[in-house]
């Protein structure tokens, strides 16, 4: 499931109770394989806290560098919690360069 569409799911349970959210039943657990590594992981869209890659946000400069690449939320998904990991070290490398 696209990042950005997880994204506005979870905004909307936020503002409304889960027993009346329909967007909510779209989210569940899946396993995957990650679009830029190609290793399997399971997404737990469905309790995102509970998800591998809780706690692994991308900022604004690592979205960017993902684009770059080539890859967008919306077409590639989600990605591994190693991926995320390793673009924030990769983007901060660069920034540090600058």
């Amino acid at each position: 499931m696209p990042a950005s569409k997880i994204n506005d799911l979870v905004k909307d349970a936020v503002k409304q109770p889960l027993q009346s959210n329909s967007k909510m039943a779209d989210l569940k657990v899946e396993d995957i394989n990650c679009p830029r590594c190609h290793k399997a992981f399971t997404c737990n869209a469905a309790d995102i806290q509970q998800c591998q890659c809780w706690g692994a946000g991308l900022g604004a400069d690592d979205l960017a560098y993902l684009r770059r690449q080539g890859f967008s939320a919306e077409q590639t998904g989600c990605l591994c919690r190693n991926c995320l990991l390793e673009i924030q070290i990769e983007v901060r490398s660069i920034v540090g360069k600058s």
